[in-house]
């Protein structure tokens, strides 16, 4: 369990609890649609199963889903880019649809989004009319403990209440492996119920009918945020509706109120690894100028991993607001020698060196 300081809580417990619980109370997304029911059961041919090479679930899974495209490569050619460093414990969705809008050119016309929020009904469509899906979801294997994990969705059939995934890690190929859907989205709510779509241009339009609701970030991220608040009024000691209550407030910029959720899911307790990929608390805290708590929790992280270039994009944007230069521009560039990629910490380390670094006043 991550220890963080929480003398900056403001709210307790009990009115956190209230506020979710008059806010569920206000009834549905205001705008949301009906959308068409997708059939009972469909199933998404010519995706090539790949077994993941070490610590590659990311490219592994992004592998697959280009296939149904005619991807012709290894998993190691998007491995290269998403992770120059091989032990890099993590790879966020918005990494993986860079690469394929902005880094791949081989198929031109292919590209993925990304949002959090989905449910089976969104996956059952996006499958039913012909679009790869990849989950981000919570594994426990083994002795390993728990940890993130990408797989590629196939098929679903109602009758059963089956969902087929293709898994890197576990395999098998053929129809895929077969999990209950409780059991799927037991798992998938530890990331908030992110999913990654690929499409080509000329389906845009098909890509939008099949989204429905989620077709705008924000409102997807809305719906999220609902679930999230509906879980956690439902069970207070959940610490993973918590989490997801701070990740999507974080996503649509109520930092406060991200903040004070968060606090709660780590008061409740979370799997360590939790900070190997998901960076919206070190997000949320910054924005409330909880600097000390930031660096605290990037120190948590460190001891558990050295290989998450993140932690040191976070302290760096911690000790630059703490006015501590030549820290900060430290951890900047261990963030980017992890990481070429990671352009945003040369973005900061670059404004740092100007003299045109901006931070929230400390609380």
């Amino acid at each position: 369990m991550m220890v963080l300081k929480r003398r900056h809580q403001v709210w307790s417990r009990g009115a956190v609890l209230g506020l979710a619980l008059m806010i569920v109370a206000l009834g549905s997304l205001a705008g949301a649609h009906a959308q068409g029911d997708p059939p009972p059961s469909a199933r998404l041919n010519g995706l090539i199963h790949q077994y993941q090479t070490w610590n590659n679930c990311s490219g592994a899974n992004l592998t697959m889903a280009l296939s149904y495209f005619g991807w012709g490569f290894d998993q190691d050619i998007a491995r290269r880019w998403l992770k120059p460093n091989v032990e890099d414990k993590n790879v966020s969705p918005w990494e993986m649809t860079d690469y394929v809008n902005k880094v791949q050119t081989t198929l031109p016309s292919v590209r993925a989004i990304w949002r959090y929020g989905g449910d089976l009904a969104v996956i059952k469509r996006l499958i039913a009319a012909g679009f790869p899906v990849i989950v981000e979801s919570g594994f426990d294997v083994e002795d390993l403990g728990w940890m993130g994990h990408y797989e590629t969705v196939v098929a679903y059939d109602d009758p059963s209440q089956t969902i087929w995934v293709y898994d890197s890690y576990l395999g098998p190929a053929g129809y895929g492996r077969a999990h209950s859907y409780a059991d799927f989205d037991y798992w998938w709510r530890h990331f908030n119920r992110a999913f990654i779509v690929l499409f080509t241009l000329e389906r845009e339009a098909d890509l939008r009918a099949a989204l429905g609701d989620y077709v705008s970030p924000e409102n997807a991220t809305t719906i999220a945020l609902r679930t999230a608040r509906q879980e956690a009024a439902a069970n207070p000691g959940d610490p993973w509706a918590w989490l997801n209550m701070g990740v999507s407030n974080a996503k649509l910029g109520n930092y406060f109120d991200a903040a004070t959720a968060f606090d709660q899911a780590f008061a409740l307790g979370l799997p360590y690894r939790v900070t190997w990929y998901i960076f919206s608390p070190f997000e949320a805290y910054w924005n409330v100028g909880r600097f000390q708590d930031v660096i605290a929790l990037a120190n948590n992280t460190e001891a558990t991993t050295v290989y998450v270039e993140e932690l040191y994009y976070w302290r760096g944007m911690a000790l630059a607001a703490l006015g501590q230069r030549d820290l900060a521009l430290n951890e900047f560039n261990k963030a980017v020698s992890y990481n070429p990629n990671f352009t945003l910490a040369a973005d900061r380390r670059a404004q740092v060196e100007a003299g045109i670094f901006w931070a929230p006043a400390p609380a």
